[in-house]
């Protein structure tokens, strides 16, 4: 039987303190048809070690593989995008994911920001985000127990990861990268590229509060003709309950 055709790749990055796995219920909740014609792909962190090393992670469904990911290493992104350039480019990132993404020279169709951000912590000029002193806190504190650090973070997002080992230099460079993030101009540079921004966001996220999500978004998604999709879900709901994003996240995926 003849393979159906790739009509589209999105290209998916996980938050600070997950992995690959993270995606997996979005992926099962997804349409056959979606399934079929898109090829996934993650920017893996390798936070967690034992399950993947940093680099890219390709969803093959049917293959003997454990959890159905493919690893491969992050200059194997190039050929990618060499290979599917016909193709629409989604991205889709979650918390700090999605200004990771922003990292790549990708020319997007579509940019998806799950409970993301441009920054993190309150400036002078970004009334909106976590204090600095919260944040530092936090570091401090992951560089004496990173395990105990994870699993508090976990509890406020709502979703625990499985893990056994920990890249916890990884961890801690990516923490303290957020003190100073800010990919505002890198959104609006992929913008002026052509690329459609959606975001999602939630009143009852302790991690990403709707304030932040819409200092970040909300001036952008007005000049675009669209509103931040708002809903009562938890930092890390899109991989415990998926179906809550579905209803304004498949119509977007499912248009190629």
């Amino acid at each position: 039987m003849k393979q159906p055709e790739i009509t589209q790749v999105l290209l998916m990055a996980h938050g600070w303190g997950y992995n690959h796995r993270f995606f997996n219920a979005l992926l099962t909740t997804l349409p056959e048809s979606t399934r079929n014609t898109t090829l996934f792909v993650c920017l893996e962190a390798g936070y967690f070690p034992e399950q993947a090393r940093q680099g890219l992670m390709v969803y093959s469904p049917g293959t003997n593989t454990q959890d159905q990911w493919v690893h491969y290493t992050a200059e194997v992104l190039h050929s990618l995008v060499l290979a599917y350039a016909e193709v629409p480019w989604l991205g889709l990132g979650h918390s700090l994911g999605f200004s990771k993404l922003l990292d790549f020279s990708v020319r997007w169709h579509s940019l998806l920001s799950i409970h993301g951000f441009t920054h993190f912590v309150k400036g002078d000029s970004n009334t909106q985000g976590t204090p600095p002193r919260l944040l530092s806190r936090m570091i401090q504190k992951a560089e004496q127990n990173m395990p105990e650090v994870l699993r508090d973070f976990h509890n406020r997002c709502g979703h625990h990861a499985q893990w056994a080992t920990l890249d916890e230099q990884t961890l801690l460079t990516d923490l303290r990268s957020m003190q100073e993030l800010n990919a505002a101009q890198a959104l609006q540079q992929a913008l002026s590229h052509g690329a459609e921004l959606h975001a999602w966001a939630s009143n009852t996220d302790e991690i990403v509060p709707l304030a932040l999500a819409l200092q970040c978004f909300g001036h952008t998604l007005k000049q675009q003709n669209r509103e931040l999709h708002t809903l009562a879900s938890e930092h890390a709901g899109i991989a415990t309950a998926p179906a809550r994003y579905t209803d304004t996240l498949l119509p977007l995926l499912s248009q190629h």
